[in-house]
């Protein structure tokens, strides 16, 4: 058959090369610090013309790809125990192929045996969350109540930060997280979860339990009491109301010693964080966390993690200061 003297065949192969040539490629391989192939990193990239959010996932071989309409993106890397990896204002043309690759570090824990990217990959692979409905407590709201494995980023946000928080940000870098608190046996940074997490719930409040923090719980007050005036704590202060099956808890009042996050960012005192929890179902959790500081980013952002239920697993005791070795080596540059 043929319309205007073209082959239907020929119209199939000019549609074919138009959609090539309407966008370009971003490539290349995520690897960790020791220059190992990092399989099920997740790279996502934001912007472009019509700006739009885009994922991929490495392979075995370490290797990513994306199709990507024309612009300028912003992209994040991110793996179990390591850093994100970020590179703004990556620019993708038409039908060109540009390569990223990404050399992740480790997170604040150093890489240090048992908190390896290895390790937390093979805990991963653990992972056998119950099916069937989420429990609920008598007054009809879910039930969080139980113990998960440490979240997964599904979407990591974009942390926008100003000059100060930036330059913050890279001294810690090159100080090889010597001052990090955890280090020294202070509390984790604030959107960290531990290996494992228990929540422990109640009409009046809900606590919260981390199995290699110190002291690795805080509390969230249900039972409708505001934040006292002038809050002042590591964990802040949390305040929680359900809206709908939604938990949403409110932060505010952190110490400023402790650091915002596992990529080393820092906060100011205005700093507010509003977290959102979900139980869709028996064996999963959904957290959905914004974080507000108009004293340290440009924006606010959020970030969207996962956890699966851990039936079979217990909270330990964890006491840091006993043997610590760590703040001997911290010694930074």
């Amino acid at each position: 058959m043929r319309i205007l003297g073209i082959t239907i065949a020929s119209l199939c192969w000019i549609q074919a090369a138009a959609s090539q040539s309407i966008s370009g490629t971003m490539s290349g391989t995520v690897t960790d610090p020791l220059g190992t192939l990092v399989e099920g990193a997740t790279v996502q990239a934001k912007g472009g013309q019509v700006p739009g959010v885009f994922r991929a996932t490495t392979g075995k071989d370490g290797k990513y790809r994306l199709g990507l309409p024309p612009g300028s993106y912003d992209v994040q890397v991110t793996a179990p125990a390591m850093q994100t990896f970020e590179q703004k204002g990556l620019t993708v043309e038409l039908g060109r192929a540009v390569t990223l690759n990404a050399p992740l570090e480790y997170n604040t824990q150093l890489g240090t045996l048992g908190e390896d990217r290895l390790t937390v990959e093979a805990d991963a692979r653990r992972h056998h969350p119950p099916a069937g409905p989420a429990p609920r407590t008598a007054d009809g709201h879910p039930d969080l109540t139980g113990v998960y494995w440490s979240p997964r980023t599904v979407d990591p946000g974009k942390v926008e930060l100003q000059p100060w928080a930036e330059r913050v940000t890279e001294e810690r870098r090159a100080n090889s997280r010597k001052d990090s608190p955890q280090g020294l046996c202070l509390p984790n940074a604030v959107l960290r979860f531990g290996p494992l997490v228990e929540f422990v719930q109640t009409k009046q409040f809900l606590v919260i339990i981390a199995d290699d923090d110190s002291p690795g719980f805080h509390q969230v007050y249900l039972d409708g009491r505001p934040h006292p005036p002038d809050p002042y704590s590591w964990y802040g202060h949390n305040t929680g109301k359900w809206e709908g099956d939604t938990l949403v808890v409110d932060r505010v009042g952190f110490n400023d010693q402790v650091w915002l996050d596992q990529d080393l960012h820092p906060h100011s005192d205005k700093l507010h964080v509003i977290e959102r929890y979900r139980r869709p179902d028996l064996g999963h959790l959904e957290i959905e966390t914004t974080v507000e500081d108009p004293g340290a980013l440009l924006h606010p952002f959020t970030t969207k993690r996962v956890a699966d239920l851990a039936p079979d697993q217990e909270i330990q005791e964890y006491i840091c200061p006993e043997n610590n070795q760590d703040a001997l080596h911290l010694v930074g540059k």
